[in-house]
């Protein structure tokens, strides 16, 4: 049977996204013509991949049973790709790395990236999301490193330790806590916290704010948590921000208008550099030697 390749790595990629509209736009294609490709490839196979409705799609078992034949194709491409853009690395080769939206708090990060570019002549980019996206665009060989933090599933890749993360609590000068040089989660009854959306790294989220809550404290999400602290007209001595610094936290003023201060035996996390384990350019080697020999 003469079957396309780039058919059944497309049918691959709209089984992981569910979504034919979503998998055209990231694939560079139209959906109309995507949807016909993958109907083509059903009549030649005689049997349906999908279930389609009006608001969802999903594998049939002749589709589950296609998938990881499918899955093997798309990886195998994709490290074929990144092995012959290794051999077209040039002095201004292109590094494309993660970084989260705190990443500018850590100095570890903007002296490595700078340093390598400086070296190297590599044309680097800077590319911000939430530890969980940066790793699926990772894997799927959009990136070539990312710094992230702890805890995720490091399967598949290599783990770099740049430096140490610790949950602080932000407030107005003004605030009445803003004397003290730490805080315990009691001292945050009946305050009001802002915190990151959850969904965007709910591991971290469950291990810092439900001991908040649990010790009378009100997590409210919100999506610029750091503006509402800035600009709120609240006057009750209320709001405080959940944030996270690089250790070692000193208390105190942190430039802003705000004040800094770590939480009494709150755990710290590891903010990190990753890669895959398999299929990495010279000029992420480079770069990865770099960070592995600073100090």
């Amino acid at each position: 049977m003469d079957l396309d390749l780039k058919t059944a790595i497309q049918f691959a990629h709209i089984a992981r996204t569910h979504s034919f509209s979503r998998s055209a736009v990231e694939l560079g294609v139209s959906q109309p013509w995507l949807s016909t490709r993958i109907r083509q490839l059903e009549e030649r196979l005689g049997c349906s991949l999908f279930e389609r409705t009006t608001r969802r799609i999903r594998l049939t078992p002749e589709g589950e049973q296609l998938l990881p034949a499918a899955e093997a194709l798309a990886a195998g491409a994709a490290e074929f790709e990144a092995v012959a853009q290794g051999l077209r690395d040039h002095p201004r080769a292109r590094l494309r790395i993660g970084t989260p939206p705190y990443g500018f708090m850590f100095p570890q990060r903007a002296e490595l990236v700078e340093r390598f570019a400086s070296h190297t002549q590599a044309i680097v980019e800077l590319d911000v999301g939430w530890t969980h996206r940066l790793i699926d665009r990772l894997q799927r060989h959009e990136l070539d490193a990312a710094f992230v933090i702890e805890p995720f599933d490091p399967n598949g890749l290599e783990v770099l330790p740049i430096a140490t993360l610790q949950f602080v609590i932000m407030m107005r000068r003004d605030d009445r806590l803003a004397v003290k040089r730490s805080l315990r989660p009691a001292d945050l009854a009946g305050r009001r916290i802002g915190a990151f959306t959850r969904d965007l790294n709910p591991g971290v989220f469950d291990m810092f704010y439900p001991p908040l809550v649990r010790a009378g404290a009100t997590v409210i999400e919100l999506p610029e948590v750091r503006r509402a602290l800035l600009t709120t007209d609240d006057r009750q001595d209320t709001l405080v921000l959940g944030a996270f610094q690089a250790a070692p936290v000193t208390a105190g003023p942190d430039g802003s208008g705000l004040v800094k201060l770590p939480l009494r035996d709150a755990r710290t996390l590891k903010f990190l550099l990753i890669r895959r384990s398999r299929a990495n350019s010279r000029t992420c080697q480079r770069f990865w030697d770099m960070a592995r020999s600073s100090p």
